[in-house]
């Protein structure tokens, strides 16, 4: 059956129609892609935050155990040095009390060196005063018996 003028001319008119749905469809498929796009866009994003989070709660559980280790081993350290300091605060309070020691008994040794240098010095004189009156009283005997 051959097509008559007025049908082509009613598939054309059709056709233009046609065209006018297309391009509503196709409009339509557009919004439809858009909207699949940014719904895999929303989900990626939910998920690499999701992933991102994840991560940061990691390294916050390590920087967290870090910090717990890196605190207690300057507690540690504190203490040890604490410890340490007083020892040789202790040390030195020993030290200063056997210094104190030494220059008392120094001070003892000096003031009985000087005594004793003072108790030398009076039998020195005494003992010249002896050896003084012996010489005179041998003078005296030689001049007596010289006179006799």
């Amino acid at each position: 059956m051959p097509q008559s003028r007025a049908e082509k001319l009613s598939q054309q008119y059709l056709s233009s129609d046609d065209t006018g749905f297309m391009a509503a469809v196709a409009a339509q498929m557009q919004s439809s892609w858009e909207k699949k796009r940014k719904e895999k866009e929303t989900r990626y994003l939910q998920m690499a935050k999701a992933d991102l989070n994840a991560c940061i709660g990691g390294r916050l559980e390590e920087y967290s155990a870090a910090m717990t280790d890196l605190n207690s081993t300057y507690e540690k350290f504190v203490l040890d040095y604490a410890q340490v300091e007083d020892q040789i605060r202790k040390l030195w309070l020993q030290l200063l009390q056997e210094q104190q020691k030494l220059l008392a008994l120094s001070d003892k040794k000096h003031k009985a060196a000087g005594e004793t240098d003072k108790e030398r010095e009076k039998g020195q004189v005494k003992g010249m005063a002896i050896a003084k009156k012996a010489v005179e009283d041998f003078g005296y005997l030689i001049s007596s018996l010289e006179r006799n």
